[in-house]
């Protein structure tokens, strides 16, 4: 995109059957995003690390507890390394987990969302 204009696009790769884009961010500091997905049957967490549009090597990251999902990913304590963003969609509450490339360094409850308000990830 160039402002609200269409330049080009290009297709990254395909996603394991079960698998989704939680987010995209630069976890391993190489200046190129990579994938975050997250497999709900199995609450599993993986970093995928992209050139461009080609994958390169993967990471498994945390198995989120039972209840939560993984909605997004931004660096919410700005060390400059992408943290993720959990939502419990029973008890409305929101979460994040602060990483370090695949390893979480620690965590913290967010608020729970008032009835009729919905997480949206940044």
């Amino acid at each position: 995109m160039n402002n609200n204009v269409f330049v080009s696009g290009a297709y990254g790769p395909t996603l394991p059957a079960g698998w989704s884009l939680a987010g995209v961010a630069d976890f391993d500091g190489d200046g190129l995003l990579d994938y975050l997905l997250f497999k709900p049957s199995t609450r599993q967490s993986a970093i995928w690390y992209l050139a461009e549009t080609t994958f390169l090597s993967s990471a498994s990251g945390p198995t989120l507890p039972s209840g939560w999902a993984l909605t997004g990913t931004a660096d919410f304590n700005s060390d400059g390394k992408p943290d993720y963003l959990l939502y419990n969609s029973s008890s409305r509450q929101t979460a994040i987990l602060y990483m370090v490339n695949n390893v979480v360094t620690g965590a913290a409850l967010g608020p729970s969302l008032q009835a009729g308000w919905r997480l949206v990830a940044p």
